[in-house]
């Protein structure tokens, strides 16, 4: 507040301007009063004159209704006299004519049928029983005087209203009315004689709040209610006569009215004047001397306003003066660089708190008036030096307008100099020391950037995948020259600006758009999408990489997998079928047989399940080779097609053995009868194999659903006890499951008890194959087969009892010894040996693989680097694939070489190849021993070898038995080969690792 009162106390204008704001202030107040009398006045006459007004047509009204009583009381009186209905309709018409408000006058009976009236042709109405005058004198308990609400002419559409006396019988009974139709317009001609000026009205009302009569005329006003208006609702219960201010209903013009209600009779009077006329010269008055007053006001604050301007600009300019001093010797002494002014005497006038620390000069070196000699004199006895004296310096100091002035301490100063006109001149000093670090930083920064750039852009377009930048706008920010290569786009096309969408339109062009995707959804959906893989209309296959930016940008590498994709598509057909003959393999026939057993609880529907496994194939293998044995299996697959329906499914389990699912038979047993005779005798026929024609057999074993089982694995367990028997029966025959073919499910029963105490007494033995290197034509490493030393079977060889093994759940503690048994085994081998070790899918699921090979490398002393584990591709399609992937990556890290063993010859898929880190790949057996000869068994392993190639993995291939197979296995660049032609499977004690490899002779 007090500070406040100084600022005013303190202004010169201020004064001034309250004076003018004040004379301001009194003029429009007296202005605004002065209005505001004048709109009462006219307010308030309104209201007088409109309730005058309403008092003396009311008072008129009565007495029109006061003639209309007596000229009823007339007629009624004629009616008394009893005279004939022609004389009582002319004495009607007379007194009718007695009064110029009446349109006509008759008499009723009780029932309301008119018996005499003045009307000279028929009334519009012959009974009026149902007219509300007639109905409230009927209903009265006296006679007395009715004004009824409007009604329109039955003959006409004009507006009447009636007034009505009760007629009584000598006994006081209803004996009807006497009536009388008035005409409203002769009201309408007394209230259009009364001047209200423009807009005013004039309306009688009934006290229900119907509309009698309204002048000036408005035809649709008649007869409207206004029974919730205020004037019924608020102001005639308080008072018979009154005026308000309104909006009227009628017309919605605002309204002053006055009221009063006739004396006698539900009859309301209204007067009213239009409120804009009523407000008329009040308006007139307001702009007129509003006008004035506006200016007169802007006069005095406009002079006001310039005076106190010159007060204040002439105190401002006085204070602005004063202070000048002040604010120049804070603005220099605030400075960041040194300033000082020399004469053209070259004495100093001023300088700045900056230029004497800079310089650290005493304070009687930066008075005024100190001369230049003296200043620099100082610098010298401190030992500052210089090329030129003291006197050089004073004399050339004036006419060097820049320099760059290094100091003893190392800093550097910019030194310039602007002359005056006196002769004198001023300059500034700058300490640039950390700018010209800062410099050479940046210039040193610029050099490496430029180093970084010349980098990135020969990393960016040496990349094998295309890349590109976009920003939130879908506009090129960079891309490589791969992108452009991948898509035939010109550098041009998909320079820095270039929207995607363009990218889109130049490649439809190119006819490297991609396939079945439009261009709106791909802009507007797919860009979501962080991983995408197209086909291009080319027929060339990319996968596209998206890393979203938080700019809304994004980063998309492009690559071209064509033929990693048509390696994955080969791949995954072989996942599904068996490679020979094209059939569904056992994995597919596994999920068809699940979904039939689904579709027997669900749905009922019957099948039946056909095991097929052929007689003599072995003598084939053995006599022809095992091309003429590939070749008769897929003569056999064709034929079993040839046999089948649609709807029936086929496969090939494995070795010479097929089954089938046979659904929807109308009679099972028959059906699946017929369908096992009929492949008998269709297999039955001579094969011609390359000019030999051999003979083989089908022997079948079938099982019914639900009537054996419903459970996909017992059928199977049951079809394959049926084909047994079938074979024991004297093959080329068909068996139908019978209870009694247990009895061989005993037999393996106690082979597995055999096989539990085997593992306790150690009846079982190692035997090692060699694996050759093929460039050097050595053995490198050696591959451990178990055999049984049955005590009544004799030697077993493994796909005698590891099936069993695995069935009952004894592949672990097996494996376990085998796995033991091999690292002791190896561990006497040469350094450079390795020992290869088949791990089962029980093992995986056991889940303490990774501790038993580590007890095992512990305890023999191998070294894990010498140590293969042969995982066959059907292990990875076990549960908990997270698990068994962990499992591998902590033997790698242990040093432990993992291997692929049977690729081609099951699930193997490009997925499995790259989700687990193998070391090698063994090629099945089946697909070596076809690669001379056969396309696909090339094309597989092409497939594999390119897949091996672009993961660094190493390949091997099993089953090389004669001179051409290993011939072929060398030309199509397989690193490791393993076979009879190099050794069979042998005792440890006869294992020769020192051998030389014999020359390539077939063998088989």
């Amino acid at each position: 507040m007090q500070g406040n009162y100084r600022r005013l106390v303190q202004s010169p204008g201020l004064s001034l301007a309250a004076l003018g704001l004040a004379l301001s202030a009194a003029i429009i107040i007296l202005f605004l009063t002065d209005l505001e009398t004048r709109y009462r006045d006219r307010i308030t006459g309104a209201k007088t004159d409109a309730q005058s007004f309403a008092t003396v047509l009311a008072a008129h009204t009565a007495l029109i209704f006061e003639d209309v009583d007596r000229v009823l009381l007339e007629a009624a009186a004629i009616r008394s006299k009893l005279i004939e209905p022609g004389a009582a309709n002319a004495a009607l018409r007379q007194l009718q004519k007695s009064s110029s408000v009446l349109v006509a006058i008759g008499w009723t009976d009780a029932s309301g049928q008119l018996i005499a009236h003045s009307y000279d042709h028929a009334p519009p109405r012959s009974n009026i029983s149902e007219m509300p005058h007639f109905i409230a004198q009927r209903d009265a308990a006296s006679d007395r005087l009715f004004i009824s609400p409007p009604y329109r002419s039955a003959a006409s559409d004009k507006w009447f209203t009636a007034a009505s006396r009760r007629l009584s019988n000598a006994d006081g009974s209803f004996a009807g009315v006497v009536t009388a139709p008035i005409d409203q317009s002769y009201f309408l001609k007394i209230f259009g004689s009364i001047d209200l000026g423009k807009g005013g009205t004039v309306l009688l009302l009934h006290r229900e709040g119907a509309i009698l009569a309204r002048e000036p005329a408005k035809h649709d006003a008649l007869g409207k209610s206004l029974a919730d208006s205020l004037l019924l609702k608020k102001y005639l219960p308080m008072s018979e006569t009154g005026s308000y201010e309104i909006k009227s209903i009628v017309d919605g013009v605002d309204r002053v009215t006055g009221y009063k209600v006739v004396p006698g009779l539900p009859l309301v009077l209204l007067v009213s004047y239009a409120r804009g006329e009523v407000l008329a010269p009040w308006y007139r008055h307001l702009y007129m001397f509003g006008s004035l007053v506006v200016a007169i006001v802007s006069i005095i604050l406009f002079g006001t306003f310039v005076l106190v301007r010159q007060t204040n600009a002439l105190a401002a300019q006085t204070r602005a003066l004063a202070n000048t001093n002040t604010r120049f010797d804070i603005a220099i002494n605030n400075m960041s660089q040194g300033l000082c002014l020399f004469d053209a005497k070259k004495r100093l006038v001023i300088s700045n708190r900056r230029y004497q620390e800079m310089y650290d000069l005493p304070d009687e070196l930066v008075r005024p008036g100190t001369p230049l000699r003296r200043i620099l004199q100082h610098y010298v006895d401190r030992g500052e030096s210089s090329n030129l004296t003291v006197d050089q310096h004073v004399e050339l100091m004036p006419t060097e307008l820049k320099q760059n002035y290094q100091p003893a301490d190392g800093r550097r100063i910019f030194i310039q100099r602007k002359p005056l006109p006196d002769g004198g001149w001023v300059a500034t000093h700058e300490d640039v020391t950390e700018q010209k670090r800062s410099e050479q930083l940046l210039a040193e920064k610029a050099a490496e950037l430029e180093a970084m750039n010349v980098r990135f852009d020969v990393a960016l377009n040496t990349m094998s995948q295309g890349l590109c930048m976009f920003d939130a706008e879908q506009k090129v920010v960079v891309s490589n020259a791969r992108y452009g290569d991948i898509y035939h786009l010109d550098r041009d096309l998909i320079k820095p600006g270039t929207t995607l969408a363009q990218i889109l339109e130049y490649r439809c062009e190119k006819g490297t758009n991609f396939v079945g995707v439009e261009a709106d959804a791909y802009l507007t959906q797919n860009l979501k999408n962080r991983k995408e893989v197209y086909e291009l209309a080319d027929g060339r296959v990319v996968a596209i990489t998206r890393h979203m930016m938080a700019n809304g940008g994004w980063l998309a590498t492009d690559e071209d997998i064509t033929e990693r994709a048509r390696n994955e598509e080969r791949i995954a057909f072989l996942a599904q079928h068996d490679l020979l003959t094209g059939l569904a393999n056992r994995a597919v026939f596994s999920e068809k047989l699940e979904d039939a057993t689904r579709r027997l609880r669900r749905h009922g529907t019957t099948f039946t399940v056909l095991m097929l496994d052929l007689d003599k194939f072995k003598n084939v293998n053995d006599t022809l080779g095992h091309p003429a044995g590939d070749q008769l299996l897929v003569e056999v697959a064709q034929r079993l097609r040839s046999s089948l329906r649609d709807t029936d499914i086929l496969a090939r389990l494995g070795g010479d053995e097929f089954a089938i699912i046979q659904e929807n038979e109308k009679n099972q047993s028959e059906g699946a009868i017929a369908l096992a005779l009929r492949i008998v005798r269709l297999i039955e026929k001579p094969f011609d194999l390359n000019g030999n024609r051999v003979g083989v057999g089908a022997s079948i074993g079938i099982a019914f659903a639900p009537e054996h089982s419903t459970d996909a694995e017992t059928l199977l367990q049951k079809a394959d006890l049926a084909l047994y028997a079938a074979k024991s029966g004297g093959r080329n025959d068909f068996r139908v499951f019978q209870s009694e073919l247990t009895a061989a499910a005993d037999i393996q029963k106690s082979m597995e008890g055999e096989l539990r105490e085997a593992i306790s007494r150690n009846e079982f033995e190692l035997h090692y194959q060699p694996v050759i290197d093929i460039r050097t034509r050595r053995i490198c490493g050696a591959e451990a087969f178990v055999r049984w030393h049955h005590p009544s079977r004799g030697l077993l060889a493994p796909n005698r009892f590891l099936p069993l093994a695995e069935s009952t759940g004894l592949m672990p503690p097996l494996g376990g010894w085998i796995l033991q048994q091999a690292c002791i085994d190896a561990a006497a081998w040469p350094a450079h040996i390795k020992v290869a070790v088949n791990i089962a899918a029980a093992q995986f699921s056991k889940g303490n693989l990774f501790d038993l090979v580590l007890c095992a490398l512990v305890d023999s002393g191998l070294s894990p680097e010498r140590l293969e584990l042969e995982i066959a591709d059907t292990s990875l399609f076990e549960n908990n694939r997270a698990a068994h992937l962990q499992t591998i990556r902590q033997l790698k890290n242990l040093g432990v070489s993992i291997v692929l063993d049977d690729c081609g010859a099951g699930y193997s898929s490009a997925s499995y190849l790259t989700g687990f880190p193998f070391n090698k790949i063994k090629i099945d057996k089946s697909i070596t021993q076809g690669l001379a000869s056969r396309r696909d068994c090339a094309a597989v392993v092409a497939s594999v070898l390119a897949l091996a190639h672009g993961l660094d993995v190493a390949t091997a291939a099993k089953g090389v038995e004669n001179s051409e197979q290993f011939e072929a296995v060398l030309s199509a660049g397989i690193d490791f080969a393993q076979g009879y032609l190099f050794g069979r499977p042998v005792p440890h004690s006869e294992l020769d690792l020192d051998a030389l490899v014999p020359s390539t002779r077939n063998v088989a």
